[in-house]
């Protein structure tokens, strides 16, 4: 197998584990999804091919390698967002990282090792989100489901304002969007008090002019 080959089936060894990463992201509409998660695992391959290819000609490939985990941290801010108290996308941005990290294993030729840690991280981003709803955020935390005709800043922080006198923190906060209606789905997962009023907090929610619909779960 010629060395051209070889970088080209390498390259599609990336683009193909990012896409696994990226399919996870994407299906939970995070703000980096498919074609980021591929693009990142392709290029951060391709600068460590090339930085094997120079370190005969006097370059240090740690060193070039080494840019891309720095350089990274770049592309993650991008995706963490801040609506009000809470904050979004620390998973996906720390899915980025991961996966420039899988892209190097791939072009230091570590293909085990890069499938391990793909293996590893989708079960954290799947299987692992499941056990925690299921066990950690029953004893803990309650999940609020909110259908809103809008969503933005203004939105988000009456919400929360409202969580607040009932003194509910929002842990974490999850968007979607109908691509047909374009009502716009909360799911909110929060820490309540012991003695929390879940109908005191509904009846709140619906009062608003921009809420469709309240869960709570």
């Amino acid at each position: 197998m010629g060395p051209q080959l070889e970088t080209v089936l390498l390259l599609l060894e990336a683009a193909f584990l990012g896409a696994l990463i990226g399919l996870e992201r994407e299906r939970n509409n995070q703000p980096a999804g498919l074609r980021t998660h591929i693009i990142l695992c392709l290029g951060s391959a391709l600068i460590m091919v090339v930085s094997a290819r120079v370190a005969g000609e006097g370059y240090d490939p740690g060193r070039i390698a080494a840019q891309v985990v720095s350089g990274i941290g770049f592309l993650g801010a991008g995706a963490i967002l801040r609506m009000g108290a809470s904050v979004r996308g620390i998973t996906t941005a720390a899915s980025i990282w991961t996966s420039a990290g899988i892209g190097l294993a791939v072009g230091a030729r570590l293909h085990v090792e890069a499938a391990a840690a793909t293996a590893i991280l989708l079960v954290s981003l799947t299987v692992l989100k499941s056990v925690e709803r299921r066990f950690i955020v029953r004893m803990r935390f309650r999940r609020l489901e909110i259908q809103v005709r809008q969503e933005n800043e203004e939105v988000v922080q009456q919400i929360e304002d409202l969580l607040s006198k009932q003194r509910c923190n929002a842990r974490s906060m999850e968007v979607r969007k109908h691509p047909e209606t374009g009502v716009v789905h909360l799911q909110i997962e929060m820490s309540v008090p012991r003695d929390f009023d879940p109908g005191r907090l509904i009846e709140s929610l619906t009062r608003q002019d921009f809420v469709v619909r309240a869960d709570l779960r």
